[in-house]
């Protein structure tokens, strides 16, 4: 066998092995971009979503047939009996009176129609219009699923990022917490401190074990929900790797408004469905009127072969004189419907501009958040370290330390959080924006 063919076997297989499904006992390192990306193709949500646009398309295709010619073919065969009885009173009846026996014979049925609507004053085309406007909405509410999803692995990413920096940050202090242990045992035996700085000390220790266990805790929490909406495995191995950053973003409300009008799924789906409700409504308005339709038909019968043929072709106009109400009351309902969607869509319009306002707040608050708490962290670590040493060379006593420890714990913290909060918020921002997300689909036309 000649040597490529064993190395060819083995990329096959490291291929295989990459880029197969994600195992609970394999360990593996994953971006934001991956997260998304393994979503939009696991969710179970965004396939159900799919099967929306599938249903609407077939709503459309069955409005659309009534437009088209209609062919109908009809064979039959049977025999039968032809008895009768006579019901005249006349004396000379019985006469022609045959008495009921078992005679049949055969008899064959075969046609072909055919059928074409001519003109239903826009009665089928308005129902049509209504289920291709029907299918858009459903390509909007698929966009939108899909945002909303990317929206969702965004948060717990973040989230999950910050729980990462917090989870460092008490590492750290736990070094410092046993070093210093060590140090107030040390110091305790010389006789040069009391024994009151070791029981400190070990209250430090466990209160800092306590909190890294709490961060790892909602860390593993944020972990699930991201692994759900993967689709993967809850006991997968993944870590997420990332690094919270503070991008410049604009704060031009009117700008974001207009984008947001012009690009949310939510609210283009909302006028394709008051588009909808109106060709509905009008098309309960053509039932009043007459349809017109086309007929022709070739059809042979007879009892023995070969049958009779005989052709027709006619026109038939079908007026509704009276229906019980029910057109008038479907036309009402229609109407309901079409005003009904028409306030909906007035009432998110005014959401959309409070969302996008609230998520440009959002992030200036975040964004002064991020200035005061990375100035904090920096003066607390400066201090910590000068009062560790301060302890060392006896100027600060325990309690000035364990301060130290727990502002610098509480500035790393809202660090932190500052900087998962602005993410977020920039990451909401172009959710209720439909800024960087693909979301336009092509009007479904026929």
């Amino acid at each position: 066998m000649p040597k490529t063919v064993p190395i060819v076997f083995f990329i096959i297989f490291l291929s295989a092995r990459l880029s197969g499904p994600v195992m609970a006992d394999e360990q593996h390192a994953m971006t934001l971009d991956d997260c998304i990306k393994i979503t939009l193709e696991n969710n179970p949500q965004l396939r159900a979503s799919e099967m929306d646009i599938m249903s609407s398309r077939g709503n459309y295709g069955m409005a659309r047939s009534v437009l088209l010619p209609q062919i109908n073919a009809v064979a039959g065969a049977q025999r039968t009996t032809s008895n009768i009885i006579v019901t005249s009173k006349s004396p000379y009846a019985s006469v022609f009176y045959r008495q009921p026996d078992n005679t049949n014979y055969p008899y064959y049925t075969a046609s072909v129609t055919l059928s074409q609507q001519l003109f239903s004053f826009g009665k089928d085309y308005f129902g049509m219009r209504s289920a291709s406007e029907s299918i858009n909405a459903a390509q909007y509410n698929f966009i939108n699923t899909r945002n909303t999803l990317i929206y969702s692995v965004r948060q717990n990413f973040f989230n999950i990022l910050q729980y990462n920096m917090i989870i460092e940050a008490d590492g750290y202090l736990l070094r410092q917490m046993e070093t210093q242990l060590d140090q107030a045992r040390a110091y305790y035996r010389a006789g040069i401190k009391t024994k009151i700085d070791v029981l400190s000390a070990q209250t430090s220790l466990g209160n800092i074990k306590l909190s890294l266990i709490t961060a790892e805790n909602s860390k593993s929490i944020y972990t699930l929900n991201l692994l759900a909406l993967m689709g993967l495995p809850l006991t997968a191995g993944i870590e997420f790797t990332g690094e919270l950053t503070a991008t410049t973003v604009t704060t031009d409300a009117d700008t974001y408004v207009d984008m947001a009008l012009a690009n949310r799924p939510d609210y283009l789906s909302l006028k394709r469905q008051l588009d909808a409700a109106t060709y509905s409504y009008r098309q309960s308005i053509s039932t009043y009127f007459p349809t017109l339709s086309g007929n022709a038909s070739y059809n042979w019968t007879g009892q023995d072969f070969p049958l009779v043929w005989n052709w027709a072709i006619g026109l038939e106009l079908d007026f509704n004189i009276f229906s019980g109400f029910e057109n008038t009351s479907a036309m009402e309902v229609a109407r309901a419907q079409m005003l009904k969607m028409k306030y909906t869509i007035d009432e998110q319009k005014l959401s959309v501009e409070l969302s996008v306002q609230s998520a440009l707040d959002n992030i200036e608050q975040a964004k002064k958040s991020i200035d005061v708490a990375r100035d904090t962290l920096s003066q607390a670590g400066a201090n910590l370290e000068l009062v560790k040493k301060g302890y060392a060379t006896g100027i600060n006593n325990y309690l000035d330390f364990l301060t130290a420890v727990g502002t610098y714990q509480n500035a790393q913290s809202s660090y932190a959080t500052a900087l998962a909060s602005y993410n977020i918020a920039v990451a909401n921002l172009e959710y209720v924006t439909g800024d960087t997300i693909e979301n336009r689909s092509e009007d479904y036309e026929e």
